[in-house]
């Protein structure tokens, strides 16, 4: 069996009922009058009222059932049914039925002399029937009603078009170049006005316009064109701010606990056909963001009607991507935060249907503008990191399914890298490594008694491997990365040993060996995993790994400087630490581990003072963790000490930058300069050139 045509579902869903029942009774009442010329024969009666039931069983049928097959055709319906056959097909419909429209004229017109009480019933209950003409119901059918049914195509108005274009040339607000509608200044204002008291034919028309004007440059055939720039901002402006709240005039939403939810009604149905259809310019114009200004009058206009969206799962998502990307790739802070808003608020409103969607997507939108890290992205990084752990929070449970999930990932490639799978290169990348210091922002922030808190062991363990698997030299700075992660994971109040991989640094032939002298930049250790092959034995790379050593070093132990075990924690560091002086040749380096020993020595002694003069023991949990809690950490030995490197390297980092622009800024002045000398070196090609033709062109005259 071929495929059913779009003419004939449509058929099948409006007029098919009405064209039976339509039918049945003419058919009757052609029995009738058949019978009244008769006389109406005793024999023939029942006849008539078995025609009469069966004809009611078959009007009574459901589109389904009649269209399924297996029941018998009354007698005297043939006709009928071949004229429904030949209605799919639209080509003889009118030529095989002429005969009965005749037909039944005439007995319409003898109806009123023969039976005046029976004309009289038809005309006050089926006035229809006396008006009968043998009409096509495929072409009966209204474009408007085409339109209505199928939401995936764009939906336009053509008695709208008529009141735009208007043949007769009394609407000059548009112009009509072929058989396209160009949006003008007075157009706009037109809807603008027709905006204050809202249609959804109006606004349908709006919307199509602004979807035309949006994708001006795909290549697509839209009814409308524009071509005037002004005219193009006041209907963006027009849609983006007057349309949502046309939207809600014509269909309010009902607020429950600060949730909106549309109203289940015909109108709030045509109105959400119509912003379906309207998405696309939504996320066509956020791909083309270009300021803060214009992303935040986008996601304001389409968080006033993002409930429309819920539940399209499909549309929803390229939404919520589309904001992502906006989110995680502008390098414009207030842009970020406008985005981020706009997730944040979505989120918060509807936990339920859309949290682990925007979780995921937001993600993994994350990780792909992450690959390119450098001191110009790395703000921005940070931006999405810490705002998207905080999303986390909202619902612990599907916060902690999706990071289960994540983490497990993580480890799986872990394991394949050491398994030989791939080689380290799939670990050691800037998207492996702001995952792992992601989720320790996570973890970080999440509650105590939170569920997230049981992944801490595993990205513990995941990311101390990752830092083992390869541990040269020259991806010392991925080293030092992932161990700030820790470092910050170490804030819950867990224990991670990350000194003895600190102290493996120290052992490398990269500190222990005499380096040899170099012109090369400093090494910026903040936005790079790896160094070049060119650095590594050189005096500037070992000065960088002596700094970062020592800055780690008293981070990780001003992490405990007010425990009660403070002294027995740093016993082992600080003998490695003074056998490690004895055998260096290193002077400045060694000058400054001998402070650094001598702070951490005055810490202990500090705690063990402190600790003499109480009365519980080690097994006491709940006095042990509040101990020194009144003494802020900066006030201890090592807390003054890490106050005043912290402050050194901010400084460092200060000039660092200061030297980056410098030297950014050379560039560019010598590529204007290259680019300058080139064009004036083309200017005098071009007068030399000039110069000949004309000589040449007198040479001839002569």
């Amino acid at each position: 069996m071929g495929k059913t045509s779009k003419q004939t579902k449509k058929f099948q869903n409006k007029h098919l009922k009405h064209t039976i029942e339509h039918r049945k009774k003419a058919q009757d009442f052609k029995k009738k009058a058949a019978m009244r010329k008769k006389g109406g024969g005793a024999k023939e009666e029942p006849q008539v009222e078995a025609v009469k039931d069966d004809t009611k069983n078959f009007g009574e049928m459901s589109v389904d059932d009649f269209f399924a097959g297996g029941f018998e055709i009354p007698k005297g319906m043939e006709k009928s049914k071949k004229k429904l056959e030949d209605s799919d097909d639209d080509a003889s419909s009118s030529d095989e039925s002429s005969e009965d429209e005749e037909d039944m004229k005439k007995n319409l017109e003898n109806l009123e002399k023969q039976d005046p009480e029976f004309y009289k019933y038809l005309k006050e209950n089926d006035n229809q029937l006396l008006d009968f003409e043998g009409v096509n119901p495929l072409e009966a059918m209204s474009e408007d009603e085409e339109e209505e049914e199928d939401e995936e195509e764009e939906v336009v108005d053509e008695d709208d078009d008529k009141e735009v274009t208007n043949k007769g040339g009394a609407d000059k607000d548009a112009t009509k170049s072929g058989n396209k509608v160009e949006i003008t200044t007075k157009l706009v204002e037109k809807w603008g006005t027709q905006l204050e008291k809202p249609t959804a034919k109006v606004i349908r028309n709006i919307v199509s316009a602004f979807k035309a004007a949006v994708n001006i440059n795909s290549g697509e055939d839209y009814k409308y064109s524009v071509v005037d720039p002004k005219a193009f901002t006041e209907l963006m402006l027009l849609v983006l701010k007057k349309v949502p709240i046309a939207v809600q005039s014509v269909v309010k939403y009902k607020t429950k606990q600060g949730v909106r939810t549309i109203p289940q009604n015909a109108q709030a149905t045509q109105i959400g056909s119509i912003l379906k259809n309207h998405a696309s310019s939504y996320i066509t114009l956020l791909k083309d963001i270009t300021n803060t200004e214009t992303a935040a009058i986008i996601l304001a206009s389409l968080y006033e009607v993002f409930p429309y969206y819920l539940s399209h799962r499909r549309l929803l998502k390229q939404i919520i991507t589309a904001v992502a990307n906006v989110w995680a790739s502008s390098n414009d802070t207030d842009t970020q935060i406008a985005s981020f808003a706009f997730i944040n608020n979505v989120v918060r409103e509807y936990p339920k249907s859309i949290l682990e969607t925007v979780l995921k997507i937001s993600y993994s939108t994350l990780l792909q503008h992450c690959r390119k890290t450098n001191a110009h992205t790395i703000s921005r990084i940070n931006f999405c990191k810490n705002s998207l752990a905080e999303l986390f929070s909202v619902d612990e449970k599907i916060g902690y399914q999706i990071g289960f999930e994540y983490v497990r990932q993580l480890a799986i490639h872990l394991r394949n890298s050491v398994n030989g799978k791939g080689g380290f290169v799939t670990i050691y990348n800037w998207q492996y490594c702001h995952s792992l210091d992601f989720w320790s922002r996570v973890l970080t922030i999440c509650k105590e008694e939170s569920s997230l808190r049981q992944l801490i062991y595993p990205l513990v363990q995941v990311s101390l491997g990752a830092i083992r698997l390869n541990p040269t030299a020259q991806f010392f700075p991925l080293r030092f990365y992932l161990i700030r992660s820790l470092l910050r994971l170490s804030n819950t109040g867990v224990y991670i040993p990350l000194f003895p991989l600190l102290y493996e640094v120290l052992s490398s032939t990269a500190i222990t060996k005499s380096p040899k002298p170099s012109t090369l930049q400093i090494v910026d250790f903040e936005h790079n995993i790896k160094v070049n092959q060119a650095y590594l034995g050189t005096k500037i790379y070992q000065d960088g790994l002596c700094e970062q050593f020592i800055e780690l070093t008293s981070e990780f132990f001003g992490l405990f400087a007010k425990s009660i075990a403070f002294p027995e924690l740093i016993t082992p560091a600080v003998l490695g630490l003074k056998r490690f002086t004895k055998k260096s040749k290193n002077v400045k380096f060694n000058k400054q581990l001998s402070q650094l020993i001598e702070k951490l020595n005055a810490n202990a002694q500090l705690i063990s003072s402190k600790r003499s003069n109480v009365e519980f023991g080690p097994s006491d949990k709940r006095e042990v963790k509040e101990f020194l809690n009144n003494l802020n950490w900066e006030k201890t030995p090592l807390g003054q000490y890490i106050v005043v490197q912290r402050q050194q390297k901010e400084e460092r980092l200060r000039l660092f930058k200061e030297a980056q622009e410098e030297e950014e800024k050379a560039k560019e002045e010598k590529k204007r300069k290259e680019e300058k000398e080139e064009e004036e070196e083309d200017e005098e090609l071009a007068h030399l050139e000039d110069d000949e033709d004309a000589s040449e062109n007198e040479d001839m005259s002569d």
